[in-house]
């Protein structure tokens, strides 16, 4: 899941007339994608990567800060968060928009359930909507004002446009997840 960086600029020529988009396909029991000598990532610019570390980071601490502060943690906020958004909505829909795994969705429910700030209503024969609660809101909006602080101190230094533009990359690289989701299949 690194970047490739190509091994010397003299090379650079032969690497680009070698490499075809074959060449780095897997082949049936070969073990994987091709790989040319000496290639090493370039963390410092590996979107993957700094994306990653940035979620990472940011999760860590703000799960943190959120347990000491809300006696929450980060996925029960988002998942708080979701349903304040999007009320009447399923925890199939919160997973599917925030890529977030069943069961750790499942679990905050029943936590924001067992606190008042989530409320259910059935939904067909095996689906159920959840909304927040008055007392929801009240702990969302408290949160909400934490978690703006820290998103306004990671943008620290922008400029609105450089904040509108990174926003644009974001949503662009977003809506290129299903071409991601392709490569290597074949």
């Amino acid at each position: 899941m690194w970047r490739v960086c190509r091994p010397t600029a003299a090379s650079s020529k032969a690497w680009r007339r070698k490499t075809t988009r074959a060449s780095l396909r897997s082949e049936p029991g070969a073990g994987g994608p091709t790989t040319i000598p000496g290639m090493k990532l370039d963390l410092d610019r590996y979107v993957p990567g700094l994306l990653l570390w940035l979620s990472n980071k940011m999760s860590s601490s703000a799960s943190s800060l959120y347990r000491a502060r809300f006696d929450l943690g980060v996925a029960d906020w988002r998942v708080l968060s979701y349903f304040e958004i999007y009320p009447w909505t399923t925890a199939s829909a919160a997973c599917d928009l925030m890529g977030l795994d069943k069961a750790a969705v499942s679990r905050s429910v029943a936590l924001l359930q067992e606190r008042g700030f989530l409320k259910s209503r059935p939904l067909g024969l095996r689906k159920v909507e959840y909304a927040t609660t008055p007392a929801g809101r009240k702990q969302h909006d408290r949160i909400i004002r934490l978690a703006t602080a820290r998103e306004e101190a990671l943008l620290g230094g922008f400029s609105p446009q450089e904040r509108d533009a990174l926003i644009g990359y974001l949503n662009r690289m977003l809506a290129n997840l299903d071409a991601v989701r392709e490569v290597g299949k074949d």
